[in-house]
């Protein structure tokens, strides 16, 4: 009997790899024919083997047609890149994740960057035919027109070009490879697979959990226990602070905790111990926004009133969860900063005696690239929190104006910080430069409200608008550290409709924060993440600067 037209494409595939070995998927079971004109999925998968790459698969005739591309798709529709076709693949591969044996054909981990569907533009067979393939994709990174186009011969394997048409989709700014480098099925990246290799990633079959995991589940279940505890302690009877101290006690870290009896805060008579169970509680929160960032920490050892000091680099002793930074100091030395990554880190942070953890506007992966601007409204003494209130709104407008979208937090102390996400396009430089000239602007139109002075006589009645925050160096306050003052208050991030029907900022305190995350039904700052601009040429101009450097 002749083998279904789907198995015979296959054969290739199959004679390229021992299904003993790989955990890819065998195609044995080809589906049958399907329509070329019907609305199919798509698949483009990373592939980390002997050389980084894109998978690129269409769905065709019951099999996945493929092209490798070095460099990956571009949203500018000027990007030609080079696309190889190599053999089809079943359509079950197109939810493989995992590592393929070393020794096996493309060893290395994979995947799936992007998935969805596409529509070709005609009869999918015959524009293959004459090398000219014309498709729309739905994906969840990727959209719009796309062309195939066949070029000269690759050795012995046909040479595409795969680049986007114009449309609304098209972007000659964004690099979407760099910016969006996790799996749309796990949000994994490669290196995050390829750090388990013990364990191959399948999002098709249940696999054991990585001692990794484990660990993950023991913290979920001792951090509902410190929080569950924590609730328990608002007039702090001994028998439910013991409890507290002897759970936080138990968190898997890795490292020893000391003195968690020790008051910081003497006003409130407030724990180390009680610290550490409140950063345990807001880990999820907090992590987002302070991960994988340089940072600055208060230390007050003693407590608060006692003598405190700032540290930026790691010091010899440091708990193995605060991680290093390499980063050069103005003379060309390099050293460690710090940064943490986990929840373990924040603890970590607060068995030093930790009562404030500011961050850099960068990212430590490339911290001369800042990505998170920060301005911060700092009124004079005696100036109404409606006064505070309102320029965080003014900034707004401004900054929307300008096509920029903002967010703002409490500080724990009486301003107010508008923040704004950026790409990481410019360097410190201009990107200091950028946020004087927003302020100084705002200063010239608005001269009795608002000045860029530090002096104290210059404030006078005034909000002074602190851009310093955003040079090389710099840091800010991290959304929901505490602060190292009387009543543990916190700086938290807060929704504008929250600001404009009226908040307390003295409310948020450690023993609060922890009950309003818990009533909340959104992340404040949900949409963050999301936010994808950068300071463009007409923003210069508009603030008063032809052009970028």
């Amino acid at each position: 009997m002749a083998r279904r037209p789907a198995e015979k494409k296959l054969a290739k595939y199959q004679s390229m790899r021992d299904f003993a070995k790989t955990a890819e998927p065998s195609g044995a079971k080809a589906p049958a024919h399907a329509p070329a004109s019907k609305k199919t999925s798509f698949v483009i998968q990373k592939h980390a083997a002997r050389r980084l790459h894109y998978d690129f698969r269409l769905e065709l005739d019951g099999v996945l047609l493929s092209w490798s591309v070095p460099k990956g798709p571009s949203l500018s529709p000027g990007e030609r890149r080079l696309a190889v076709r190599t053999e089809d693949h079943p359509l079950d591969y197109a939810s493989f994740e995992g590592i393929i044996p070393q020794g096996q054909y493309g060893g290395g981990t994979v995947v799936v960057w992007d998935r969805g569907t596409w529509t070709p533009e005609g009869n999918a067979e015959e524009m293959l035919k004459k090398g000219r393939l014309t498709f729309t994709l739905d994906g969840e990174k990727l959209h719009g027109r796309w062309h195939l186009v066949k070029t000269k011969p690759q050795g012995k394997q046909e040479g595409w070009l795969l680049f986007k048409g114009r449309d609304d989709a098209a972007n000659d700014e964004i690099d979407i490879t760099e910016k969006r480098p996790e799996s749309v099925i796990t949000g994994r990246t490669v290196e995050e697979i390829t750090a388990n290799p013990d364990r191959v990633w399948q999002s098709n079959r249940i696999a054991e959990p990585t001692v990794a995991e484990k660990r993950a589940a023991r913290f979920a279940g001792a951090k509902a226990k410190v929080s569950k505890a924590h609730a328990s302690v608002k007039h702090k009877p001994a028998a439910n602070q013991n409890e507290l101290l002897a759970l936080v006690d138990q968190l898997p870290l890795g490292f020893k905790l000391t003195n968690l009896d020790k008051v910081l805060y003497p006003e409130q008579g407030t724990t180390k111990g009680e610290l550490i169970a409140y950063l345990a509680v807001v880990a999820d929160w907090m992590l987002p926004h302070v991960a994988k960032r340089p940072l600055t920490i208060v230390r007050c050892p003693e407590g608060r009133g006692k003598p405190c000091f700032f540290q930026k680099k790691v010091l010899p002793g440091s708990p193995a969860a605060i991680k290093p930074v390499k980063i050069a100091e103005e003379d060309g030395e390099i050293v460690d900063y710090m940064q943490v990554n986990d929840m373990p880190g924040l603890v970590a942070l607060a068995q030093l005696g930790t009562l404030e953890i500011h961050t850099w506007g960068a990212h430590a992966d490339n911290p001369e690239k800042p990505d998170l601007a920060v301005f911060d409204l700092d009124p004079d003494v005696g100036l109404g929190w409606d006064k505070v209130a309102l320029a965080a709104f003014d900034m707004r407008r401004r900054l929307n104006d300008l096509g920029l979208t903002s967010f703002v937090k409490t500080t724990g102390g009486k301003g107010l910080h508008v923040v704004v996400p950026l790409e990481r396009r410019v360097d410190w430089e201009d990107f200091k430069e950028f946020t004087k000239l927003v302020v100084e602007q705002m200063e010239r139109e608005e001269p009795a409200l608002y000045t860029t002075n530090m002096a104290k006589r210059a404030r006078t009645g005034k909000i002074f608008l602190d851009y310093l925050r955003n040079g090389r160096n710099a840091t800010f306050i991290a959304p929901y550290s505490p602060r190292a003052r009387e009543g543990a208050p916190v700086a938290v991030p807060i929704t504008w409709e929250e600001l404009a029907n009226g908040v307390d900022p003295a409310a948020f305190t450690m023993t609060s924060v922890p009950k309003r995350l818990a009533q909340l039904d959104d992340d404040p700052w949900k949409d963050m993440s999301t936010v994808k601009q950068s300071i463009t040429a007409a923003m210069w101009r508009a603030v008063g600067r032809k052009g970028s450097r």
